[in-house]
């Protein structure tokens, strides 16, 4: 399996500024920038199936298999960082909204959920980020245990490759 440069930045500050831009282009290229990370994961784990068909093929994959899921591990953690990070941000950003809401303008709500509402209209950008993020480290875990699956069935596979061989 060849080994692609990480797509998303190292640095958190680099992946999102303490207020995210309020363009679609932005969000337009997180979600193409994940859809095309979930097509590439999806087709290395299908190249891992594939290879469980023909016993030599299975050695090679016994080879790289533990390469893929550490990499997926290591992505889900990157991403799991990201969400803690965005997530801080998001309720610093809420706090700070909240106190604008409640004693800094004279736009008056008549209860606590418009203006939490309100609050969540103006955080509309960071809201999506953070549950763009969260669902595609929910994909990297589900690859990470569809690997874990593979592995476990590599036994299985050379046990039957051993009954046809009558041993």
């Amino acid at each position: 399996m060849e080994e692609t440069a990480p797509v998303i930045p190292d640095s958190f500050d680099d992946f999102i500024k303490e207020n995210p831009p309020e363009n679609k282009e932005r969000e337009d290229t997180m979600d193409s920038r994940f859809a095309k990370e979930r097509v590439e994961w999806t087709k290395k784990v299908n190249d891992m199936s594939t290879m469980m068909r023909k016993l030599p093929d299975v050695a090679e994959l016994m080879t790289n298999i533990y390469t893929e899921r550490q990499r997926a591990v290591e992505y889900y953690h990157y991403l799991i960082a990201l969400l803690s990070k965005i997530s801080k941000t998001y309720r610093k950003q809420f706090a700070e909204k909240y106190d604008f809401y409640s004693y800094k303008t004279q736009k008056r709500f008549p209860n606590e959920r418009v203006k939490e509402i309100q609050i969540m209209a103006d955080l509309a950008p960071t809201v999506s980020l953070r549950d763009q993020i969260e669902n595609h480290s929910k994909f990297i875990l589900e690859t990470i245990k569809t690997i874990d699956n593979i592995i476990f069935g590599i036994k299985n596979r050379i046990d039957i490759q051993n009954i046809m061989n009558g041993k």
